[in-house]
């Protein structure tokens, strides 16, 4: 199983909201899949949106996603998009190398995603040092994390994915991780592992 993801800027406005919700709805029923939609809080800019998609493979996706074509009412949902959405859309597969995709989050749940990009010749250790910190993080929060590597896009990303119920569990898990001394060394024993600059960390919701 993989992730598909589809990220796009809106303006932010709740008209652009209610489209984008529009949007997800009329893809989940056609597609019959269902489709997550999640709105960044921090670390992208406002207005950043992202649909999901569980997916055997590229095949699997195409197959779903045929219907679509065909829809004379999706075309013209999409074709409204161009008054909400400020730039192309970007769409990616990512593979995990560590926990399972699982049921979609209810609405109402968070995730914080972080990646990094591995250094050249660091493959194997960066994934290693990757599963070990997915793991550490998890037995300390109970937050299941996830590893995954992006297909398509920047090659050896690593994206890592931790689920929470609610707002109060994103702040126990950081509560948690950053008192922790054995979780600060891992993080600075990633040395050389990492392209520098390259990580980032985004907050986001399921709102449909």
């Amino acid at each position: 199983m993989q992730l598909f993801t589809r990220q796009l800027m809106t303006t932010g406005s709740p008209t652009a909201m209610g489209w984008a919700m529009e949007m997800r709805a009329m893809a989940s029923d056609t597609m019959g899949t269902e489709i997550g939609l999640w709105s960044a809080g921090f670390g992208m800019p406002i207005g950043s949106l992202a649909f999901t998609a569980r997916v055997e493979g590229i095949a699997d996706l195409v197959e779903k996603a045929g219907p679509l074509g065909d829809d004379t009412e999706y075309a013209a949902k999409l074709a409204e998009g161009e008054a909400h959405v400020t730039g192309p859309p970007e769409d990616s597969l990512a593979t995990p190398l560590h926990g399972d995709l699982g049921d979609p989050p209810p609405v109402g749940s968070y995730a914080v995603v972080t990646s990094a990009v591995i250094a050249n010749g660091r493959y194997v250790d960066a994934v290693g040092w990757g599963i070990d910190v997915a793991e550490h993080v998890t037995s300390l929060t109970d937050m299941p994390v996830m590893l995954l590597l992006q297909e398509y896009g920047t090659f050896g990303q690593l994206t890592w994915i931790g689920g929470a119920a609610d707002a109060a569990g994103v702040d126990a898990s950081a509560a948690a991780t950053n008192g922790d001394g054995d979780y600060i060394a891992k993080l600075s024993a990633a040395g050389e592992l990492f392209v520098p600059g390259s990580g980032n960390r985004v907050l986001v919701t399921r709102i449909a």
